[in-house]
């Protein structure tokens, strides 16, 4: 609330003088200046009323501000102390204002997965008009050119139900988006930004935006992660259970070049017995050589006893 407001001047601003009209020591300087304020703080003078008064016999001398003693000049700055604080407040804002819109600028320049863009439904994917008209999109993808988003399936009506949706890390649940996705090139990026579609571009911190969730976190790799089980070895252990000899020499040969240990052994073994391919030794000593290198314990034992009936 504004309010008007008379202040007198503070007591050891005062100088005491002998009054010219009684002589008494009780001739002080007093202000009865005007000033608004909000609640209790000076906002703007509005008068000055500066005056020596006897408190004896009354006599009083009108004085300008330019009559006055210099500490009590210093202290007229406390009557434009609000004024001030509101300008530095201004000031504050404003630049905090062009540093937000930088900061927006930069993320659609340099777009990350996950981005999160609050947008008009209506114009940003031509959806219809409706009072619930705020949705959520979110980088999918992006390369030079364009930039793939995926769009909520819920509208809001306003910016505190998308908040509300973030912070109860709403934005993670696998229904949220659609899996419909929407490509838009960078140009029309930028021009939505510029004419509102998108009204504000947000990039999440540690996975998230106001204390919640809206990106999968990445799962931590485990400590163990088991043998790793090649397809074709598997496959050919498949068919040499069903018989069929010739195909479970091939899936294994095809194991063996891609590096699979057992895969070596299996074909090293099929090698010296001859099942599915012509018997070669000479090819079952070099798989299992190959499959041994890698501290395979079988190869190693059955190219040991390999070895003591043929030349290695």
């Amino acid at each position: 609330m504004l309010l008007f407001n008379i202040c007198d001047s503070l007591s050891f601003f005062s100088q005491t003088k002998t009054c010219p009209q009684c002589h008494n020591d009780d001739y002080q300087l007093q202000n009865h200046s005007r000033f608004l304020r909000f609640s209790i703080i000076p906002m703007l003078p509005l008068a000055w009323r500066y005056q020596y008064q006897c408190n004896h016999c009354q006599h009083s001398v009108q004085l300008s501000v330019m009559q006055l003693p210099w500490l009590e000049k210093l202290s007229l700055i406390k009557y434009f102390i609000g004024s001030i604080l509101v300008i530095w407040l201004s000031i504050y804002l404003y630049t905090h204002h062009l540093d937000q819109l930088k900061t927006k600028q930069a993320i659609l320049s340099q777009p990350q997965a996950f981005d999160t863009y609050l947008v008009h439904a209506d114009k940003f994917s031509n959806q219809p008009l409706r009072p619930e008209n705020l949705k959520v999109a979110q980088v999918l993808e992006f390369d030079d050119k364009n930039i793939t988003f995926q769009i909520s399936n819920y509208r809001y009506k306003h910016d505190r139900a998308i908040t509300t949706a973030m912070r109860t890390s709403l934005l993670v649940q696998k229904d949220y988006f659609s899996s419909k996705t929407l490509t838009l090139t960078r140009k029309e990026v930028q021009h939505l930004y510029d004419e509102g579609a998108i009204y504000d571009v947000l990039r999440p911190y540690a996975y998230s935006l106001y204390g919640g969730f809206v990106m999968f976190p990445p799962q931590p790799k485990p400590l163990y992660e088991g043998v790793k089980l090649n397809k074709n070895n598997q496959q050919g252990i498949i068919y040499y259970k069903d018989g069929l000899f010739k195909d479970a020499f091939e899936s294994f040969l095809l194991a063996s070049k891609e590096g699979s240990q057992w895969g070596q052994l299996n074909a090293a073994q099929m090698y010296r017995d001859g099942e599915g391919v012509e018997k070669d030794l000479s090819q079952a000593i070099y798989w299992y050589q190959q499959a041994a290198l890698q501290n395979n314990h079988k190869a190693k034992v059955q190219l040991k006893e390999l070895c003591l009936e043929h030349a290695c």
